[in-house]
């Protein structure tokens, strides 16, 4: 029980985190894919300097892979330990329209787990999505507002009985991507501010964490670099924490994607 209840914070977590990045209920936009993209293999390492001052792979942390359908929707997502053991995985749910409605959360048993409903509106636009857990009780919900651009302008995280715990409002660049997000605690307190930067192909470079939550206001910086396909997707992306003037490189993720 204890396994299935980490598996379930993990998928909580990953239901209502939050990107740079828009959500819609079109997968391959939401996962910032180019092209007739087929199956994403992503390893996550430890980044770290070997004797030469080379930049390396160390210990495997995470290893997800995600196939789609031709029509560029998720049909799964694997969660696999490091001896390629899947400990748990998503199945996907689609409408006539081709937006995700559900996701169920299965263990390597195909048991049942959790759920994670979308909901829209009559213009098809996200509004809401609830995760439920393996009795079905609700555990948390997501509300989106939009703005005339159709962009999401506020997410609100909600409790198990749809209190406010957090709110992130978000301001845009001419181009469309976020500029930046800030965050509102339960009181409506501002106790963060997320700012990013983005190369040409619109992936971020930077993250910029302006933290407020204690005494002394505190900064994090985290810089990304990429390589990339012919397709314009990245298939190595390391990141970076920056003290002051060192770049320390903190984890390293290498995607194999295959095409259609």
């Amino acid at each position: 029980m204890k396994i299935i209840g980490k598996i379930m914070a993990f998928a909580v977590v990953a239901a209502m985190s939050v990107t740079a990045w828009g959500q819609s209920g079109h997968d391959l936009q939401d996962d910032e894919l180019h092209g007739a993209v087929k199956r994403v293999d992503a390893v996550m390492y430890e980044a770290q300097y070997d004797a030469e001052d080379n930049l390396t792979n160390g210990d495997q942390l995470e290893h997800l892979v995600t196939e789609y359908n031709v029509k560029g929707q998720r049909r799964q997502q694997l969660y696999l330990s490091v001896a390629e053991d899947i400990i748990f995985r998503t199945r996907y749910k689609h409408d006539g329209f081709g937006l995700t409605t559900l996701e169920h959360i299965v263990d390597n048993r195909e048991n049942v787990i959790g759920r994670t409903y979308y909901i829209y509106d009559a213009d098809h636009t996200l509004t809401e999505t609830y995760v439920e857990d393996a009795e079905r009780q609700i555990e948390c919900r997501m509300l989106l507002k939009h703005d005339a651009q159709g962009r999401i302008s506020q997410r609100s995280y909600n409790d198990h009985v749809n209190d406010v715990f957090k709110r992130e409002v978000y301001v845009y660049n001419p181009d469309g991507t976020i500029n930046k997000a800030v965050v509102y605690d339960r009181t409506k307190q501002k106790v963060q501010e997320k700012r990013w930067e983005y190369d040409t192909l619109g992936y971020a470079t930077s993250y910029t964490l302006y933290d407020y939550t204690e005494e002394e206001p505190e900064l994090f910086i985290t810089l990304y670099e990429r390589e990339y396909d012919a397709h314009g997707n990245w298939v190595k992306c390391t990141e970076y924490e920056l003290l002051g003037d060192r770049k320390l490189p903190t984890y390293t993720t290498v995607r194999t994607i295959e095409y259609f």
